[in-house]
């Protein structure tokens, strides 16, 4: 019985090491050195918070592996793009709102290299 036990404590304590906790949701928007980040537009062009729009998501990360993942959300959210490339972008749909974010990830997912968020524009 001893036989039995020793693999499948084994595989449990592989399937344990093998979990991540996914990077903290920033709760500002940022940029690590070496990283750009922008949104064209930033905002929507009026001041109501339901107003959805096209937007284009520039990036560029200076690595030997550029290889980035953009989710929206969250860092777990849904993915929105993929590059291999030190300088990308990707044009989104009608469907960017004011306080919408992008997260900026390593391929590996573990760490955060920059974050925006949609923003309404200077309401007069």
């Amino acid at each position: 019985m001893r036989l039995v036990i020793v693999p499948l404590l084994s595989s449990a304590f592989l399937l344990a090491a093998c979990h991540r906790e996914p990077p903290p949701m920033p709760s500002k928007p940022f940029t690590a050195a070496g990283v750009g980040l922008r949104l064209e537009p930033p905002a929507a062009p009026d001041c109501k918070p339901d107003t959805t729009y096209r937007a284009v998501l520039h990036w560029s990360w200076k690595s030997d592996l550029p290889k980035t993942d953009v989710r929206i959300g969250s860092p777990t959210g849904p993915l929105f793009a993929r590059s291999n490339d030190e300088v990308a972008q990707q044009e989104t749909g009608n469907w960017v709102k004011p306080g919408t974010w992008f997260i900026l990830l390593d391929r590996g997912g573990d760490q955060v290299l920059g974050a925006i968020q949609a923003g309404p524009q200077p309401c007069p």
